[in-house]
């Protein structure tokens, strides 16, 4: 690739176009009357004399520093030609130096402007009066694209605490911007802040709140999560604590109470222990069955039983003979059969007779308690369960 070659020498023509000889060129700061060095080669080792003498071809060698310069051109007889104010180059020295509009216009099919930086420095810097301008936008030799900053760090770097807008018609839709302190990503008005991945929707963000599809994984937590006090205990349904966090290995294989009062801990059985599957199997007390508990029964008894009867009463008819007093069989005026007895008449009658007896059957036993044993199936007390874990705030 070719350049054009810049201007090695400055040199100044009069009115007439002749070299102006002797001339006299005065260097100030931009805007001031304060003298301000131009240079004899590229070094700025030595200063040229100010004002810079022109030699017998209206020539010198001038060249500039960092600074922003102000040039006022007299003739040989210090009267003023012409001043011009605001006039700076490159603080790296490339060249050239346009002023002015300046348009590229092109047909072709190639780019109508192409930079090639063969050194170290940056490829393209546009910066304001300031030289150097510490808020450029600039291309470095990496490509890299930085906006009000002098050293991109990225493919796109804004710097200075800038913002970008996503706009419609110069009316900001969405703007991306940080500081020392925040970073922000904020929708300029009521619409839904969408994040997407493989063409489904996995975020959305409204005035009416937030909605999550699918899962989200915490790695690390920042904001309000970092005003929870130190010490604070909280359950994870995971193996090892967040980044803050240290996981608590004081309780293993418990269960969760709820309580009103005072938190603690207690109790003598494992978790696994305690659901799993038990044998139920024991004894119920003894016990001696009263009258009361003994459901109303008969008993039978037969020819072959045997049963001892103490006496027992019957009633029956008996016709009443006469009796006679002087003796021979008979029945006496009492009502008992005598061998002497005699019939002393003729009149009859009917006597009520009786006997009485009890009868009581026989029992047995030896009137203590008893107790029945039972056995049933296994319980199957195996819950489903999930693992958390407990950790503390550092």
């Amino acid at each position: 690739m070719t350049v054009l070659t810049p201007v090695a020498k400055m040199q100044f023509l009069d009115a007439s176009g002749a070299p102006l000889v002797g001339g006299l060129l005065y260097t100030y700061n931009a805007g001031t009357t304060t003298p301000q060095p131009t240079y004899t080669d590229s070094t700025g080792a030595t200063a040229n004399t100010n004002p810079v003498v022109l030699n017998a071809r209206g020539e010198a060698n001038i060249w500039l520093g960092a600074a922003t310069y102000k040039f006022k051109l007299c003739d040989a007889n210090n009267t003023e030609i012409w001043t011009v104010d605001n006039i700076s180059a490159p603080t790296t020295a490339l060249s050239p130096v346009l002023s002015g509009n300046v348009i590229i216009d092109s047909s072709s099919s190639g780019a109508a402007l192409k930079i090639v930086q063969t050194g170290t420095g940056p490829i393209f810097v546009a910066q304001n009066v300031n030289d150097p301008d510490t808020t450029p936008v600039i291309i470095d030799a990496n490509n890299n694209l930085g906006i009000q900053t002098t050293s991109p760090g990225a493919a796109l770097d804004v710097g200075n605490e800038g913002s970008i807008w996503l706009s419609n018609n110069g009316v900001a839709r969405t703007i991306m911007s940080a500081n020392s302190t925040d970073s922000t990503f904020s929708i300029n008005d009521d619409r839904n802040f969408t994040v997407k991945t493989n063409a489904g929707t996995r975020l959305t963000i409204n005035s009416s709140g937030s909605t999550f599809t699918g899962s989200v994984t915490a790695t690390s937590f920042t904001g309000a999560w970092d005003n929870i006090p130190s010490g604070t205990a909280m359950l994870f349904a995971q193996t090892t604590a967040p980044t803050g966090w240290t996981k608590s290995t004081t309780h293993d294989n418990k269960a969760l109470r709820v309580v009103s009062g005072a938190a603690s801990s207690g109790g003598s059985v494992a978790f696994t222990t305690a659901f799993a599957s038990q044998a139920v199997t024991g004894t119920v007390a003894s016990y001696t069955l009263t009258t009361a508990d003994i459901p109303a029964h008969n008993h039978s008894a037969s020819s072959s039983t045997s049963v001892s009867d103490s006496g027992h009463t019957h009633s029956m008819p008996q016709t009443i003979l006469g009796i006679d007093a002087g003796g021979g069989p008979g029945f006496t005026s009492g009502g008992n059969y005598s061998p002497t007895a005699r019939i002393y008449g003729t009149n009859t009658g009917y006597a009520s007779l009786s006997a009485s007896t009890s009868t009581s059957i026989g029992n047995t036993g030896g009137g203590g308690g008893h107790a029945h044993g039972f056995s049933a199936p296994s319980i199957n007390l195996a819950v489903q369960y999930v693992d958390v874990i407990i950790a503390t705030k550092n």
